[in-house]
């Protein structure tokens, strides 16, 4: 069986998890296989950083459905991709951010994706870090030592910085 490769994230002082993972249907498994196996590995909610027009290209319209079909919570939360969190991310966040904290502080499990895993969804799994009360380096360099490639962009880093200060 083919299996849809993803990454675990402790949270600090926490039971909870954040799942670090490329676009679910986009690389070995199918969709619905990579959902399963979302699933499987304690997610209760996804979060989708892809643009609705990045989804529609990669012929993943509706994985909204399929997310929630599963008994998934599901929160899009659209960035371009290689830029930082604008308008469509920071209205969605004003109140997708607390729910998805209320889930941390309920131990749950959140898996999290861009297109392919390590630039949105190292910059937004940093920022719920942040909201957390992590510092930003360490938290950094805990993400990087999982997903070598996140914050490869000075957007992104710029971004973080203004939120930690």
């Amino acid at each position: 069986m083919l299996t849809h490769p993803f990454f675990t994230l402790p949270i600090k002082n926490s039971e909870a998890k954040i799942i670090l993972t490329a676009c679910p249907g986009t690389k070995e498994a199918d969709l619905d296989t990579s959902l399963e196996q979302l699933k499987a590995a304690g997610a209760q909610a996804i979060l989708t950083f892809m643009t609705q027009a990045e989804l529609d290209k990669n012929n993943l319209s509706d994985i909204g459905k399929s997310i929630k079909s599963k008994g998934i919570s599901w929160f899009h939360l659209p960035i371009v991709d290689d830029e930082a969190p604008e308008a469509p991310f920071l209205d969605a966040w004003q109140t997708a951010g607390p729910a998805i904290h209320r889930l941390i502080e309920q131990g749950k499990t959140i898996a999290m994706h861009c297109k392919g895993g390590s630039g949105r969804t190292g910059l937004i799994s940093a920022q719920i870090l942040l909201e957390r009360g992590e510092a930003i380096e360490p938290l950094m360099a805990r993400i990087k030592l999982l997903r070598p490639n996140a914050f490869t962009h000075a957007c992104h880093r710029d971004y973080l910085k203004n939120l930690a200060s």
